[in-house]
């Protein structure tokens, strides 16, 4: 499968955290990276492996997405609005994103399921935490995974993000959060995703979850969000249903996060 131009990428599909920040890198890699984008194509050979296929040296190439994604997160900032803490929107330079974490149906200003954080996460602080986390690529092979603590998740990470009774520690109660590890790169692009590249709100199945698909045929960069939307008929895929638990009992049940996807 791996050539010298097909890029693999350790991101695993059953993670949500992994499969919005696939759908970013595609995003981007569609972008000017080179002189024949359209040529490029990507897809979801197995879990836990992310395919594209590029026009250029698969090394070149990973160095230069990698380089366009950490500046594209590096600039997006929080701009607040007029409701509560998660009312607002993101920007990235000149580009005017979404907010992910309120519906969009009605006029109600209810909270998406993509909206888990507790209320001492505000989106307008916790987004420069974790972009000072962020080393820049130079190249490196584990800039997806690298990990380092002292900012808070956005729930979509199943790898850093656990029920209390589980961890048998509450950070949000004990004021911890400081201690709590995370994945900068995953988080930055997995909110990317959600706020410019994909109708993430489209998605939601019910108040608790979301579906998505993961295609398992090479197909277009610039298709990505129709296939993780399942707008594409016929299209060979594996489906998913996200849905998401709370994060501790009583009060704490309304933060919540994204447990590993279940194959339907």
């Amino acid at each position: 499968m791996e050539s010298d131009t097909t890029l693999l990428l350790e991101l695993d599909e059953r993670n949500l955290a992994h499969f919005l920040s696939a759908l970013a890198l595609a995003s981007l890699a569609e972008r000017e990276l080179g002189n024949a984008p359209e040529s490029r194509c990507c897809w979801w050979p197995e879990p836990g492996c992310f395919a594209i296929q590029t026009d250029q040296p698969r090394d070149e190439f990973r160095a230069l997405l990698f380089v366009k994604a950490h500046a594209f997160v590096s600039a997006m900032k929080w701009h607040s609005g007029l409701g509560g803490a998660s009312s607002g929107l993101f920007v990235s330079g000149s580009e005017i994103g979404m907010n992910p974490f309120i519906s969009l149906s009605g006029d109600t200003g209810e909270n998406t399921p993509l909206k888990g954080f507790s209320a001492r996460v505000l989106p307008g602080a916790t987004l420069p935490e974790q972009q000072a986390k962020l080393p820049p690529p130079n190249g490196h092979l584990d800039w997806l995974n690298h990990l380092d603590r002292g900012a808070a998740s956005w729930g979509f990470d199943c790898r850093v993000n656990q029920h209390a009774s589980d961890a048998g520690t509450s950070s949000d109660a004990e004021n911890s959060g400081h201690l709590d590890p995370f994945y900068p790169a995953a988080e930055l692009l997995g909110l990317a995703a959600v706020s410019f590249f994909v109708p993430a709100h489209a998605w939601q199945l019910d108040k608790n979850s979301l579906q998505v698909r993961a295609w398992t045929d090479p197909l277009p960069l610039s298709m990505v969000a129709l296939a993780a939307s399942s707008r594409i008929h016929g299209l060979p895929s594996r489906r998913y249903q996200f849905a998401y638990r709370g994060a501790a009992h009583g009060k704490g049940s309304a933060y919540h996060f994204f447990p590993p996807g279940i194959l339907q």
